[in-house]
Formats: structure tokens, C-alpha cells, sequence
């Protein structure tokens, strides 16, 4: 990244000086002046202990009455004291009657959440709040609850977007700390992602908010930025922005890559240390990974040579000095999330490309980071959906650990487009699920609220609310069934929604009749698992004659792993190249991230198709699961 600002060259702990002060807003509220006599806020500033604002609940009106405990929660979760936070949250769920106390309910679950360290799930709580009717103490509180949550997830973007939506109601020199933490967030956004957020900021007219992304990509050219800021400043005369922005000279520019970013060349690379779980319960999986590897290194000519380590043996610091002292010059693995969390910890000299993803991972110059991971695949999903030009998406996901992953990856793309929030269905049972579609599909006859998707059944198809699109997370089979209920409680309505699959329901062995009921669905999963590779598959299955579908993304994975290595630096300091792998097309962030594209299907007539004719295949041929 070139050297662009005044505040380019902070040093890297101030994200953390960002939290620091986001929790600060949220747990204090607000440090507006007040009087004595003004309307209890429930969401204004924490001037007294949890005890005077429960002491004064029986003498309060009904509703500065729930207000009060809602100031004695917040103030309890701000001082740790989680059991009787939860304690008064439980009578707030009893009494939360209008939309504004369910909010406030909502909000301080979020606000505990967040302080046991679930931030992905925080956020889902927090998703589709609509604060047309909320006071202003509230819509800040929400802004700042969300930056804050956003940025312990690593979405410093998304996390910046939440405090520019924050900016007009501050004043002061609150306004002021607020404006150089969006400066400072938007500092590591890499281009692409700065410009999608550009592009949804002008469909929503958001002008204060594109000056600010504008300028953060003037920022980040390596020339003519006297004559670029000058033209900004044209279209957003006076926009706060300018404040935190010095153009750099022509002469002194350099290039981006031309910059000292200590990232370590990788393309000579030979002698590669992997890290796995070589023994233990995730040694099957340990074992499709080593494949694909091998295989990968076949296909190269065997330039590579492989030392394996099994990451259960010893500690990270300990094998990371063994395989140094062994000459290795570049690691892969580890691959259990909190064995790459004690690497990032480690002092590793040599590039690492870790099989997981953290929330918050590091962005070190020698860190990658490659996972197959359900969020971020619902976030192509997202960007899918968003591309075929719906708004109104319904996720229908189980209630369980995947479907809360599921629903904080897809609700983090689709809340950067600003153009509203994906309605959430979890479900245990299969009545459990009826009752839900029935809720949202199949028309309950009662008042809407503002901003409520509504039902398909009871809406004509010109209605700019009604759910337009539906993705489910569940087996081939399922999926049959609930496109099945969803096409009986519509009975001869013309709307229908669009379906969406993941790589779940990607699934062999379909009998003719389940794979017919999945005419028109969509999915998306990797090329290879759709027949477009079938050498690669054949190759796979040979040597993993027994492998189910999850071994078999492994296999993948190890394989796009190994082709990777000596471009990693490369594809790093030019995010806009690519690299065909097994797993999707690649490319890799200038945080280190290696992302995988999915390729998208559609069922007709009982198959999968693609986008080209020659490509079409029989409903997915691939061992048993």
C-alpha cells in the first residue's frame, strides 16, 4: 500500500484504540449535554451505578420504568455483572410490549453478546433493527454497538460505514474523534472492496459517504493526487473528510508495489514444513489435505519437498523452531483454528499459509490465510443474490452453530450494500420449519410494520417488500421438501422467489424424482465438485476411493494449497490477479485472505447446468456421502 496520508503511518495499534473507544460510547452512551428535567432516555449517557437505577423503578412512570432497566443492564454488562444483567433482561423480555422496547431488548442482548466475545452472533441479533422510530440517543447507541461489533470481526469497512452513518448526529469534539476513526478504519480497505461500498453509497445517495471512500482511493493512487483531491474537493466542497488528507507529491510517489511492504518473495520456494493433525479425530481430514497436497506437487514436477509435522506433537512455538532449524522456508498449516491462533502469536520468520481463518486474524506480511469457511461462502451467496438484482432475501437455516456462522457471513455482505436487511429463519424441526414458512409465506392476515418483508401469497408481484429470493441451508432431499411446501402455500400465485443452494446440498445419488422437484433452484459450490474438472476428480477418487463430499473440498484445498505457494507474494501485492484452482477461481487479499469463487448451477430437468452447454452434467456425480 503506498504511503498516501498524514495518518497513514499510525502505528497498527490503532484498531485497538478504536475499540477502546467504541466501547467507551456504548457503555457510557452518549456524553451530550442534558438537564435535569428532559425525558428519561433508556440509550442516553450512564451517570449513576446499576443500584440508584434500580432503586427507582416502583416510584417511575410504565415507561421510564422499563427505560431504568435498561440504563441498570447496561451499566451492569459494562461492569461484568453478567448474571443479574441477565437476570433484569429476562423481566425486560416479559414486559417488552412496543417495537421500541423490543429494540432496546435486542440491542442490550447484542451489547452482552459482544462482551462475552460473540460478536458474529451479536451481529446477527442486531440485524433488520429499523430505526425510523427510534430516538436519537438509540440510533447512536445502534451505530456505535455495530462498529464496535463489526470491527472485533475484522470488517473494518463495514465498521467505518456504521460511524459515517454515526457522524451526522455528533457535534464537537465528539464529531471529531468520530471523523478520525472512519479515517483511520478505511486506511487498510483495499480498493475493491472500497469501491463496492462506493457504488452502494451513490444507489442510496449517500454523498457524505462516498466522499469519504472517494477520497480513501485517491489516497491509495501512486499519482496525480494533487489533481484528483482537487476534483473531489469539487464534487464534496466543505465534506469533513479533507481534514485527514495531504496529497503526495508526483515525485514522491511510488508505486505500490514498489513500496518496502516486508512481504518475503515466494516464487523460488522448495523445502515447505506442513503442519497437520496427523493423529487424533481429524486425522481423516488431515489425511484428504496430505493428498491433495501431493498431488499438487506431482502435477508441478516434484519441485517441492514436503517435511510433515503433526500439529498435535508439539507446541506451535516448538514447531515452528524445529522445522526453521530443519531449513524449511515456507509453512502450510496449521489447520485447527486455535493452533493458528497460537501461530499468529509466534515469531515466525518464514511465509505461513494457515488451512483456518480467525475472526480478527492479524494481517502480518507473512500471514495467509486459506479456509473453506461457511461464511464466507454466505457471502457469495449475498453477492449472488445482490447480482441477480433481488433485494428481499429470506434465509431459511437450522438453528445450530453452522446456521449462526451462515447467517453472520451472509448479513456482513448484504449490510455493506445498504439497501436493507435479510430476513433470518432458524429452525429444529421440520414443523418447527413449516410454521415459519407459513409466517412468512403464506399470509397471516395481520398488520405489517414499516419495512417488514411480506408475504408472497397475499402481495402482488409490483410490491417492493416481498420476499424475492430464498436460501436454504440444507441436504438436496430437504431442499426438495421445502420448495415443495413453499410452492403449495403459494397455490396458483404468479410471484415466485428465486432459490439459492450451497455446497450442503450439493449431493449424489439423487433419485429422479427429488432431483426434478429441484427444477429452477440454483447452487453454488466448487468447479471440480460440479464436473468440471473430471480428470482432477478422477485422480482424487483414485486416490481417495472412499472419500465423501467434505473429504473431497479437503482434497482441494490441499491441491489449490500447493499450486498457490510460489505465488503467493505475487498474487498479495496484486489483488486483482487470479489463479484457477480446483477450489474456484483464487485470488488473494492484501490482508492475506485467499478467496475462492464459487461457480454457479441450475437444475433443469433434473440436472445441473451451467452457463455453458457443453459443461452440462447429470446431478452431481461424486462418492456418496
Amino acid at each position: 500500500m503506498s504511503r498516501i496520508s498524514k495518518l497513514r503511518t499510525v502505528p497498527h495499534f490503532w484498531w485497538l484504540f478504536a475499540i477502546v473507544l467504541l466501547l467507551s460510547g456504548c457503555a457510557a452512551g452518549n456524553r451530550d449535554s442534558s438537564v435535569d428535567n428532559a425525558p428519561l432516555s433508556a440509550f442516553g449517557p450512564l451517570t449513576h451505578d446499576s443500584q440508584w437505577y434500580l432503586s427507582r423503578i416502583d416510584s417511575a412512570s410504565p415507561e421510564d420504568r422499563f427505560a431504568l432497566q435498561v440504563l441498570a443492564t447496561r451499566r451492569l454488562i459494562a461492569d461484568g455483572d453478567r448474571s443479574q444483567a441477565n437476570a433484569v433482561q429476562q423481566q425486560l423480555a416479559r414486559e417488552a410490549t412496543t417495537p421500541r422496547q423490543t429494540v432496546a431488548l435486542r440491542l442490550l442482548n447484542a451489547l452482552q453478546l459482544g462482551k462475552d466475545g460473540q460478536s458474529s452472533k451479536a451481529l446477527n441479533r442486531i440485524a433488520g433493527i429499523d430505526l425510523r422510530p427510534l430516538d436519537s440517543n438509540t440510533v447512536q447507541f445502534y451505530y456505535r454497538l455495530q462498529s464496535e461489533l463489526l470491527l472485533k470481526t475484522g470488517q473494518k469497512t463495514a465498521a467505518a460505514n456504521s460511524l459515517i452513518s454515526l457522524d451526522p448526529y455528533l457535534k464537537g469534539d465528539l464529531a471529531s474523534k468520530n471523523q478520525q476513526q472512519i479515517w483511520l478504519l478505511l486506511q487498510d480497505s483495499n480498493s475493491n472492496t472500497l469501491k463496492n461500498y462506493v457504488s452502494a453509497a451513490n444507489r442510496m445517495k449517500r454523498e457524505k459517504a462516498a466522499g469519504w471512500l472517494e477520497l480513501t482511493l485517491i489516497a491509495k493512487e501512486p499519482k496525480n493526487q494533487s489533481q484528483l483531491f482537487a476534483d473531489w474537493q469539487k464534487r464534496y466542497p466543505g465534506h469533513p473528510a479533507a481534514a485527514f488528507f495531504t496529497p503526495a507529491t508526483d515525485t514522491s510517489a511510488q508505486p505500490v508495489i514498489a513500496e518496502s511492504t516486508g512481504i518475503t518473495p515466494t516464487a523460488g520456494i522448495q523445502k515447505i514444513a506442513v503442519f497437520l493433525p496427523l493423529s487424533g479425530k481429524l486425522a481423516e481430514p488431515a489425511n484428504a489435505l496430505k493428498s491433495g497436497l501431493e498431488q499438487a506437487n506431482i502435477a508441478a514436477g516434484n519441485k517441492f519437498t514436503f517435511t510433515y509435522y503433526d500439529e498435535n506433537s508439539l507446541s506451535m512455538p516448538e514447531l515452528i523452531t524445529k522445522a526453521q532449524q530443519n531449513g524449511a522456508q515456507l509453512v502450510i498449516g496449521p489447520l485447527q483454528k486455535n493452533k493458528v491462533e497460537q501461530l499468529s502469536a509466534s515469531n515466525v520468520t518464514v511465509p505461513v499459509l494457515a488451512l483456518n481463518q480467525l475472526g480478527n486474524q492479524p494481517a502480518a506480511d507473512n500471514l495467509y490465510y486459506f479456509s473453506l469457511s461457511p461464511e464466507d461462502e454466505a457471502a457469495q451467496i449475498a453477492q449472488k443474490i445482490h447480482e441477480d438484482g433481488l433485494k428481499n432475501p429470506l434465509l431459511l437455516l437450522p438453528s445450530n452453530a453452522l446456521g449462526d456462522r451462515t447467517a453472520a457471513g451472509f448479513n456482513s455482505y448484504w449490510q455493506s450494500l445498504e439497501i436493507g436487511e435479510a430476513t433470518v429463519a432458524k429452525f429444529r424441526s421440520r414443523d418447527e420449519l413449516l410454521t415459519l414458512l407459513r409466517q412468512k409465506l403464506g399470509g397471516t392476515g395481520t398488520a405489517l410494520q414499516a419495512g417488514q418483508i411480506q408475504s408472497l401469497a397475499d402481495d402482488p408481484a409490483s410490491d417492493p417488500n416481498r420476499v424475492d429470493a430464498i436460501f436454504m441451508l440444507a441436504s438436496a432431499f430437504e431442499a426438495s421438501n421445502i420448495k415443495s411446501s413453499v410452492d403449495m402455500m403459494l397455490g396458483d400465485s404468479p410471484v415466485r422467489p428465486t432459490y439459492y443452494l450451497g455446497s450442503k446440498s450439493n449431493s449424489s445419488g439423487l433419485r429422479a424424482d427429488v432431483a426434478l422437484a429441484l427444477n429452477g433452484m440454483q447452487l453454488g459450490d466448487m468447479p471440480w465438485m460440479l464436473n468440471r474438472m473430471p480428470e482432477e476428480l478422477a485422480k482424487a477418487t483414485a486416490a481417495l476411493p472412499q472419500a465423501s463430499g467434505d473429504q473431497l473440498r479437503l482434497y482441494a484445498m490441499g491441491y489449490d494449497a500447493g499450486n498457490l505457494v510460489n505465488q503467493l507474494s505475487e498474487l498479495r501485492q496484486n489483488p486483482d490477479m487470479t489463479l484457477n484452482g480446483l477450489t474456484g477461481v483464487l485470488h488473494v487479499t492484501t490482508d492475506g485472505v485467499i478467496l475462492h469463487d464459487l461457480v454457479w448451477t441450475r437444475y433443469t430437468n433434473g440436472q445441473l447446468t451451467t452457463n455453458e452447454p457443453a459443461l452440462a452434467q447429470p446431478a452431481v456425480q461424486q462418492p456418496a456421502q
